[in-house]
């Protein structure tokens, strides 16, 4: 298993799912040796609502250490907004953990040159310059776990407004996360993305790692980008060299 990816999930549980179907569809015809740390999201999301992220990072920062302890040979967190503890974890552990917002930093290193033709990513990385929308938690759009990278890529980076941007954190955080969304939910999303088309967005990349799971719900009028896909391909590429 000195090969295994190990996967911090459970922050919900459909997007660890959704992580480890990636990874091995990838893998076709073989399979990937895949190590799954599962947490709690109850009391994960309870801790950082009240703002106790030092209990958050230590719950991530154990989960890091009992991965690379089994065998895990690079890291990666299953949800975006665990990203706030990414670099506590990074140090944390003796193997690589990769972030994943690092296919957006540098694609070319981590992402094959057939990946996009092959449409692994959907509609694909943004070109240069391009304005990209990000939808996420409010978490992930203040800590800028996206917007942050994408902006020194040099895109103009477009998040959506206070209200729906607080609509949309609600619609992930309860119906999405748990895998049954309600047709509020899908509207939250819509109307975050419409407001991201609004402001100017090329591009718009799902940033939390339910959303591809509700894609087909959607109505972009612009292309996704599935930041889901190139976490796991870049995963799986770092895995094997």
């Amino acid at each position: 298993m000195a090969g295994a990816i190990g996967l911090i999930g459970g922050t919900g549980w459909p997007s660890t799912a959704l992580y480890y179907e990636r990874l091995n569809r990838l893998a076709e015809p073989g399979t990937v040796p895949v190590l799954i740390a599962s947490l709690s999201f109850a009391p994960v999301l309870a801790d950082a609502e009240r703002g106790r992220f030092d209990l958050v990072t230590a719950a991530f920062v154990a989960a890091g250490q009992g991965l690379a302890a089994a065998g895990a040979g690079v890291i990666g967190l299953c949800a975006a907004t665990a990203h706030l503890a990414f670099d506590a974890v990074a140090a944390a552990v003796p193997v690589p953990c990769l972030h994943i917002a690092e296919p957006f930093r540098r694609p070319a290193d981590l992402l094959p040159n057939g990946l996009l033709a092959d449409g692994l990513l959907a509609d694909g990385l943004p070109s240069k310059g391009a304005a990209v929308g990000v939808l996420g938690t409010a978490q992930t759009l203040e800590a800028g776990v996206f917007t942050g990278p994408l902006a020194a890529a040099g895109h103009r980076v477009v998040t959506p407004g206070a209200g729906l941007a607080a609509g949309l954190d609600r619609a992930i955080k309860t119906g999405i996360s748990s895998g049954r969304p309600t047709p509020a939910d899908i509207a939250a999303v819509q109307a975050a993305l419409d407001d991201l088309v609004a402001g100017g967005a090329d591009a718009v990349v799902l940033g939390c790692t339910e959303l591809p799971l509700i894609r087909d719900r959607l109505r972009p009028a612009v292309p996704l980008i599935d930041a889901v896909a190139a976490h796991c391909q870049a995963l799986l590429s770092r895995s094997r060299g």
